[in-house]
C-alpha cells in the first residue's frame, strides 16, 4: 500500500479495497482476474488510445490508482479507473468505459457514484478528467452529477479531437 503525504489520500489498489462498501450494488474492485473483459471493454469501446493487457496488469497491480467494475454474474459491464498522486487531495479519472451491449443501462453513472464515495471516503475533495469534447453522452453524464468545465487540452486524443477537463468538489 502507498501512502500520501499528511495532507493527502492514503491510496490503495482495489485489491486492498473492502467490499463491504458496496455490497448488493453490483460494483466491486478490479482484480487481475479482469484484465481479458477490461481489455474487450476497451478494444470496443474505444477505435484508439486504448489500454492494453500490460497497462491494465500494471494499474492494477503497482499503480497509485483503484479500479471498479460493474458486474452481473460473472459479466463486466464496465469500468472506471482512477489514479491518485501523492499529497494532492483530488482523484482523476484516467478511464471510465462500458461494454457497448450495456450503454443506456446506468452501468457509467453507478460507476462515477461508486468512484466519489470511495475518493471522498479517502480525503480526496475532487475528482477530475478529460473528456472528448464530442462525445455528448459522457458530458451529459458528466455535467449532470456536477462536474463543471476548468479548461481544454487541445488535439488531445489520437484523431485529433479537443478534450475538456472537468471537475467536481466533493463534500467531505
Amino acid at each position: 500500500m502507498r501512502h500520501a503525504t499528511p495532507d493527502g489520500p492514503t491510496a490503495r489498489r482495489a485489491a486492498e479495497v473492502s467490499t463491504n462498501a458496496f455490497a448488493n450494488s453490483g460494483i466491486r474492485p478490479a482484480t487481475p482476474g479482469d484484465i481479458a473483459a477490461l481489455v474487450a471493454i476497451e478494444n470496443a469501446s474505444f477505435p484508439g488510445d486504448r489500454l492494453d493487457r500490460r497497462r491494465f496488469r500494471y494499474l492494477l497491480r503497482e499503480a497509485n490508482s483503484v479500479t471498479f467494475v460493474d458486474v452481473d454474474g460473472a459479466a463486466v459491464r464496465g469500468y472506471i479507473l482512477l489514479l491518485l498522486r501523492t499529497g494532492w487531495r483530488g482523484a482523476r479519472v484516467y478511464s471510465i468505459a462500458t461494454h457497448p451491449a450495456h450503454l443506456g443501462c446506468g452501468v457509467a453513472a453507478r460507476l462515477l457514484t461508486a468512484a466519489e464515495r470511495w475518493a471522498a471516503a479517502h480525503g480526496c475533495v475532487q475528482v477530475r478528467l478529460e473528456v472528448r469534447a464530442d462525445n455528448a453522452a459522457s458530458l451529459a453524464l458528466f455535467r449532470g452529477r456536477g462536474y463543471v468545465a476548468f479548461g481544454s487540452h487541445g488535439a488531445y486524443y489520437h484523431d485529433g479531437m479537443d478534450a475538456l477537463r472537468l471537475r467536481r468538489m466533493l463534500a467531505l
